[in-house]
């Protein structure tokens, strides 16, 4: 009886979540085969759900975009003028 609930015990702790195949669907588990789309939240979509508003996208773009613009555009300050 012992060694029945120690291979349970392992049992339950070694089981691995199944991974979703590369070549379907996150949304719909539809094959996508080459022309799947990935998505910047890292996950493979097919053409109906390929976009942000149509599976539910956790990729903050709105975050993305102001990091972006404050890298492009540095602060410029010039130095201080003299008075003679």
């Amino acid at each position: 009886v012992d060694v029945v609930e120690a291979e349970i015990e392992q049992g339950a702790t070694s089981v691995e979540p199944k991974k979703r195949p590369a070549n379907r669907c996150n949304f719909c588990n539809k094959r996508v085969g080459l022309t799947g789309f990935k998505c910047r939240c890292g996950e493979t979509f097919c053409y109906i759900h390929r976009y942000s508003d149509k599976h539910s996208c956790s990729f903050d773009y709105k975050s993305a975009a102001q990091d972006a613009i404050a890298k492009a555009n540095p602060i410029v300050k010039a130095d201080k003028i003299e008075k003679i």
